[in-house]
């Protein structure tokens, strides 16, 4: 049985005022670690560009889109090329097309809304009413031998990118219903057989919009607990399921404590969406 407990630390750091995750391990040699990112969220320009053939599409998105990630292309894209990668369209314009995208061996239900335009620009967001914890790509993080912290909703732009021909760099994320917050932090905890735990403290400086979890399991069953309490208990074939925390849930200045359990392969992410002063 692994069995770990992590300290992390959010601090503040250098003039800019940055947020940074710092580790520090208090485990025994071979278990596994965790993993965490911050990232910086900005608006995508066009969305502040009142056009004529987008400004219905730019206040739909505006309207319904919450968690988001976004990429412009160095060149033209080409719709008829970029229409395969869509499992269904919503609307589409000779400028644009907005559906939903697929992602592999993921359900439905987590097919992610896709804006791509003929100028370049792809925008890949799921709805306000989504927790942000749902961006957490356990398949991506599974199969890249957990080195790296990669959401849907990035890979999803990829996916049109790829598609289209046109070649992917990174994409910049950004929370439609938060116009305020500055960064997004993924925190991750995962475990084979057995448990797994770290302890996190928010510090009170900070403005934080939402606190989200999530929870795959790769061939088994997992559970997700908080401060002791089980959030969620998943069972199957790589169930993930996602939520929001309150904030008597996760009080800043306090160390909470973060857990995994299960078989085989559990993960467990802790999305904070916050805003730097």
């Amino acid at each position: 049985m692994n069995i770990k407990n992590t300290r992390r630390f959010i601090l503040i750091v250098g003039i800019a005022v940055v947020a940074l995750a710092v580790l520090s391990f208090a485990d025994r040699p071979g278990a596994p670690s965790g993993a965490d990112q911050v990232l910086n969220l900005k608006i995508p320009p066009f969305a502040n560009v009142a056009r004529a053939e987008t400004a219905s599409a730019i206040s739909v998105i505006a309207e319904e889109a919450g968690i988001a990630a976004w990429f412009q292309a160095s060149g033209s894209i080409n719709l008829d090329d970029a229409r395969s990668a869509f499992r269904t369209i919503e609307t589409e314009t000779a400028d644009y097309i907005i559906g939903s995208v697929p992602l592999t061996d993921y359900p439905e239900s987590q097919d992610i809304h896709v804006y791509v335009h003929i100028d370049g620009w792809i925008l890949a967001y799921y709805l306000a009413a989504d927790p942000v914890g749902k961006i957490f790509d356990w398949r991506a993080y599974h199969d890249g031998g957990r080195t790296n912290i990669t959401t849907k909703l990035e890979n999803a732009v990829a996916v049109v990118a790829y598609t289209a021909g046109t070649p992917f760099s990174s994409a910049t994320h950004y929370d439609f219903r938060y116009p305020n917050a500055t960064h997004l932090m993924l925190i991750v905890e995962w475990v084979y057989y057995g448990t797994d735990s770290c302890e996190v403290n928010l510090p009170g400086e900070f403005d934080y919009y939402e606190r989200s979890w999530s929870l795959g399991a790769y061939g088994g069953w997992g559970r997700y607990r908080l401060d002791g309490a089980e959030i969620k208990y998943a069972g199957g074939d790589w169930p993930t399921f996602e939520g929001t925390l309150t904030v008597s849930q996760l009080l800043p200045d306090q160390f909470h404590s973060i857990g995994v359990e299960g078989g085989s392969s559990v993960y467990g992410g802790l999305a904070l969406v916050y805003g730097v002063p």
